[in-house]
């Protein structure tokens, strides 16, 4: 392992794969330094960094934070100066001003497989995702304003894979994202989760994610000083308020959860880190799929 600790257990077989999607996080962390350009772990990757000294040992991705400002430069420099040959940006759902969904670095010659896009001509190679952390608004009619939207863009994304739900108030909104058309359910609704990114507030969010309204709204200061850490055998940024920010996210973070929950937390049915199973190097219009 040339990022992962020597001697860890490889009980759940992943090693391997999260020794390469290191890989791509030192690369991100790099070009970020060298270009002034911030960004933090969020989510598990974060929660790991802080109870297991990197990753947590079943979690097979890895995911980070950027401001809309931050990730527009990250894509504009990358675009310009980035290691393309190594690496693909893919950008889902991407309309005409350049509003995104959750962009991922993706690494060439490499294969990370997902059940709901195992079928469908994108990119497959490994790779970390990277969440917008939107600005948002103190006053809660505007933050539900929000919050509805990115979830109407989050279903759209759903109904595009095929995802089926039986019942309840998803169900619903599944059959309407069928019926309404894409600049409404994405065009439309990510103009408005964009809309108050220059706002002066106390407020964060990452509704956009699995996370509901609560649980996805963020103190703004908790990531005033992002910090490095140590992850594994690399240094990687966390939130400058990792406490505040893991106790609003889970709770008493620092005792795992149960094995019936920890197999619904693995993301991939299949992965090569030295082999591309990419048909072709021509991939659907990504900016069409949410």
């Amino acid at each position: 392992m040339k990022y992962m600790r020597d001697g860890l257990n490889d009980s759940y077989g992943i090693l391997e794969l999260q020794d390469k999607i290191l890989e791509i996080a030192k690369y991100i962390h790099d070009f970020c330094k060298e270009h002034n350009i911030d960004y933090c772990l969020m989510g598990g990757s974060a929660l790991g960094a802080k109870r297991h000294g990197g990753f947590i040992p079943w979690d097979d991705d890895l995911d980070i934070f950027m401001t809309p400002n931050n990730y527009e430069k990250f894509r504009d420099i990358f675009y310009r100066e980035g290691d393309t040959e190594r690496f693909y940006l893919q950008e889902y759902g991407k309309c005409k001003k350049g509003y995104v969904t959750v962009p991922k670095l993706r690494m060439n010659g490499t294969t990370y497989i997902e059940e709901l896009t195992k079928d469908w001509n994108i990119h497959q190679g490994i790779f970390v995702d990277i969440f917008i952390l939107h600005s948002c608004p103190n006053s809660k009619i505007k933050q539900l304003w929000q919050y509805f939207w990115a979830k109407c863009v989050v279903v759209k994304g759903m109904s595009m894979r095929g995802y089926n739900r039986q019942s309840g108030l998803k169900k619903v909104l599944l059959v309407v994202s069928k019926i309404l058309p894409r600049k409404i359910m994405v065009d439309f609704a990510l103009k408005q989760v964009y809309r108050f990114r220059n706002c002066e507030s106390d407020y964060f969010c990452n509704f956009l994610g699995k996370a509901g309204y609560k649980k996805g709204l963020y103190r703004r200061k908790w990531f005033e000083n992002n910090q490095n850490i140590t992850f594994e055998k690399i240094e990687l940024k966390v939130p400058g308020e990792l406490h505040e920010f893991l106790s609003e996210r889970f709770g008493d973070y620092m005792h795992p959860p149960s094995e019936d929950q920890i197999k619904w937390e693995q993301h991939a049915v299949k992965w090569d880190t030295k082999n591309s199973q990419n048909k072709s190097s021509v991939y659907l219009d990504e900016c069409k799929l949410v």
